[in-house]
């Protein structure tokens, strides 16, 4: 299922106080923290795109890729998220 991921963005959120750090990682990497357990997948895909691509068992499934409530996203703020989303082309 990896396979079909676009890069993957990984956004580490800490506390309010410093700023997010955000970077790509590649898939493969992505894969391994998800395996580890020591990341938090987040799909960007729509819930219609989704039903035909599939997403990743355990990830944080957003209604929307462009807008959603931060309280959608764990509370745990020491784990980074990896948002990703497959091509559409």
């Amino acid at each position: 299922m990896f396979q079909r991921l676009l890069p993957v963005v990984l956004v580490l959120l800490v506390g309010c106080k410093r700023e997010a750090v955000v970077k790509e990682i590649a898939v493969a990497d992505a894969a391994a923290q998800f395996l580890a357990k020591t990341a938090t997948p987040v799909d960007a895909n729509t819930p219609e795109y989704r039903e035909g691509a599939g997403w990743i068992p355990g990830a944080v499934l957003l209604d929307d890729y462009l807008e959603y409530p931060v309280s959608v996203l764990p509370a745990d703020h020491d784990r980074p998220l990896v948002f990703y989303c497959t091509s559409r082309m």
